[in-house]
């Protein structure tokens, strides 16, 4: 516990010191397939991109906002290193705002594939790009890493991004996505697992992926068990030794964030081993 809230104090010593910003830009180029409501892809796909000033070959960040997949706002999440590390902050469809399952997937996996395609023309290093998100970006996240034809979509794959960090996303399918069912009259489980669920979509050879969790005992309801589940069948079904889970005592779903960015922080940017 004494090492997370050293990690935030450091972080929050050192962020914002000095970046670029960049607001709105539209990642869906003009070769990239589009799908679903194309007035609303229009409206909502677009991405604020922050860059360190002064540096070359950085890597980047790519954030995915949460709010159940029919809410919430792009924005850089606070105590993120800006001063050494890019943020691709990306807005996406919203279920129920001109979009269903899976729109917002494939607009999660567009911004990816845009980032990949264009950071080098801003300064940054294509084989440093990571994406993350909390709650239901965090499900996003998990999504992109784990099926790839949502960035094949776009002639990406996962393997080309250099980790990924989940915040408290949800493991089986999004309670978003069973309630746009549900609307339709479609009869569905509480739980399911399905072609929408991470923990279903475990496979072999999956990226890196460090999954960020709270306190069970404050966390959302059994959110902790299913990230550890999910790590569990790919370290150990799978064999994906670049696999893990950690829980922060205390946290909340919400104040999860704060040691999360801490933790990317320091796996994005990790410090010089000393000499002995």
């Amino acid at each position: 516990m004494k090492k997370i809230w050293i990690l935030l104090l450091m972080t929050a010593a050192a962020a914002f010191v000095s970046a670029a910003e960049m607001k709105d830009l539209p990642y869906y180029d003009e070769e990239f397939p589009r799908t679903g409501n194309l007035e609303s892809l229009e409206k909502f796909c677009k991405l604020d991109l922050v860059i360190p000033e002064g540096k070359k070959d950085f890597p980047t960040l790519i954030w995915l906002h949460g709010g159940g997949l029919s809410g919430g706002r792009k924005y850089v999440p606070k105590n993120l290193r800006t001063d050494e590390i890019a943020v691709a902050a990306v807005e996406y469809r919203l279920s129920g705002k001109g979009a269903e399952c899976p729109d917002y997937i494939y607009d999660s996996a567009a911004a990816a594939a845009w980032v990949k395609k264009h950071i080098a023309e801003y300064g940054g290093d294509p084989a440093k790009i990571y994406i993350a998100g909390h709650s239901a970006g965090g499900y996003l996240t998990m999504m992109l890493a784990l099926d790839k034809r949502y960035l094949g979509a776009f002639k990406a794959d996962p393997g080309d991004f250099a980790g990924y960090f989940p915040v408290s996303g949800q493991a089986t399918t999004h309670f978003r996505i069973l309630a746009e069912r549900k609307a339709k009259g479609i009869a569905v489980p509480d739980v399911m697992l399905d072609e929408y669920a991470p923990i279903q979509l475990a496979r072999r050879n999956a990226p890196p992926i460090t999954l960020l969790v709270g306190d069970p005992a404050v966390e959302w309801p059994s959110r902790v068990e299913e990230n550890f589940l999910l790590a569990a069948r790919l370290k150990r079904v799978y064999k994906n030794e670049k696999a893990e889970c950690l829980s922060f005592p205390s946290f909340t779903h919400g104040s999860v964030v704060a040691p999360a960015i801490a933790v990317i922080n320091e796996k994005i940017l990790p410090k010089p081993k000393k000499k002995k």
